[in-house]
């Protein structure tokens, strides 16, 4: 009786065990199921929401520099927007079927991150000591993510842009056009995009080969302040991301070039893009001036000729 005892009970154990251990999956919600996804893709990960954040700046100091005189070129300004822990707050919410009618193997997920901090931004750093101008910041970053569900899991089919934009503004400021073209493309192949509501599929989004020198347009609008652009590219983890100023064309619009081979590549892998504008008091002006501030963040793909688009 107490061999058949201990039997039993170690049957129960195995049977409980493979419950909660299992595949992983047995037992969970499908909501469950795609916010696990969302918050591990390249695609829409908190990867995505910080690659405009803390860690960037631009790294030659100086006061004024050589380009003071040209237009075209960025006035010198160190700047870093500083995101304390706990600074981002992200929250996703799934609606299955996707929009009424459709299947319950679609789903609608919007990822709509709040992120506070500080801008810090320094015009001089040849004084001693160096003189560091502070202004809060509560900026919105939203993403809508369509999903469908095969072979017992949820797989991404679309993604938004992800749109990021200040909160109460004391104007509007907005990115209104993005366009992008490979050296490795077709003369006449362009991507470009014009509302951050448009769904992107994966084969549809930005895709490189390591040696690419990619050249992008950028337009902005705003009806108050002007404005400077900034672009964010790498990989997604520190250090390997970086922060480049646009050239300004005119007083909305703005063009630059990044070389993908100075990201490195060892496989297929997405990356996040951030198109970053910010309004010209925002940087140049002292604390009295407010922040504002607009971008849209949009992977892109570094594979070699032949090889898969990742699926996550």
């Amino acid at each position: 009786m107490k061999l058949r005892t201990i039997a039993l009970f170690a049957l129960c154990l195995a049977a409980t065990t493979l419950v909660f251990t299992g595949c992983g999956r047995f037992g969970t919600s499908d909501e469950q199921d795609i916010r696990t996804l969302l918050n591990t893709s390249g695609y829409t990960n908190e990867d995505n929401d910080r690659g405009y954040g803390s860690d960037d700046s631009t790294v030659t100091p100086g006061g004024d520099g050589p380009f003071t005189d040209d237009p075209h070129r960025v006035p010198f300004v160190r700047f870093r927007r500083y995101i304390p822990p706990r600074g981002v707050s992200r929250q996703i919410t799934v609606d299955i079927p996707a929009y009424p009618g459709w299947p319950d193997t679609t789903a609608l997920a919007t990822i709509t991150a709040d992120i506070r901090g500080e801008l810090r931004t320094m015009h001089d750093t040849t004084t001693n000591p160096i003189l560091v101008w502070r202004k809060p910041f509560e900026d919105r970053a939203v993403r809508q993510v369509l999903l469908y569900k095969r072979d017992g899991r949820w797989w991404i089919d679309k993604v938004t842009p992800l749109e990021f934009n200040t909160q109460d503004p004391a104007y509007n400021l907005e990115v209104a056009e993005l366009k992008v073209h490979a050296s490795s493309w077709a003369p006449g192949d362009t991507f470009r995009l014009q509302s951050a509501d448009t769904m992107l599929g994966k084969h549809d989004l930005p895709c490189f080969v390591p040696s690419d020198t990619v050249e992008v347009w950028v337009t902005a609008a705003s009806d108050g302040d002007s404005c400077w652009t900034f672009l964010h590219h790498g990989k997604p983890k520190w250090p390997y991301r970086w922060r480049r100023p646009y050239l300004k064309l005119n007083t909305l619009e703005f063009s630059g070039v990044w070389l993908i081979g100075d990201e490195g590549y060892e496989q297929p892998q997405v990356r996040p893009s951030g198109h970053d504008v910010i309004g010209w008091n925002s940087l140049w002006a002292d604390s009295s001036e407010p922040y504002v501030s607009a971008a849209w963040g949009v992977p892109y793909v570094v594979k070699l000729p032949g090889e898969e688009i990742p699926e996550e």
